[in-house]
């Protein structure tokens, strides 16, 4: 089976959608359910943030205490990227018809 490298912008996706299903979640569950190593979450996380995708709340009564949450913004760059990789499978697959 052939290993399939993700680009940034799929990563960025598989974290938003892991916030889409659970609306709010703490840095290992976002690492563990995106498949990447807690550091590199962690500042893709921070990234994200930074770039409003992201929002980070503090809540010292609840484990984690730091959680994340998408944004409006992430949300529409979720549905952005899920209409952009339709498109992208239906051209490669006209391409790969034409070839025949």
């Amino acid at each position: 089976m052939p290993v399939i490298n993700r680009t940034r912008y799929d990563i960025y996706a598989d974290i938003l959608s892991v916030m889409q299903f659970y609306s709010e979640a703490g840095i290992s569950q976002i690492a563990r359910r995106a498949n990447l190593p807690i550091d590199r979450a962690k500042g893709l996380v921070e990234f994200m943030i930074a770039r409003g995708l992201l929002v980070k709340f503090e809540n010292p009564k609840q484990r984690p205490t730091i959680i994340y949450r998408a944004t409006n913004r992430g949300s529409q760059y979720l549905e952005l990227y899920k209409n952009l990789s339709h498109m992208v499978v239906e051209i490669t697959e006209d391409e790969m018809e034409l070839d025949l």
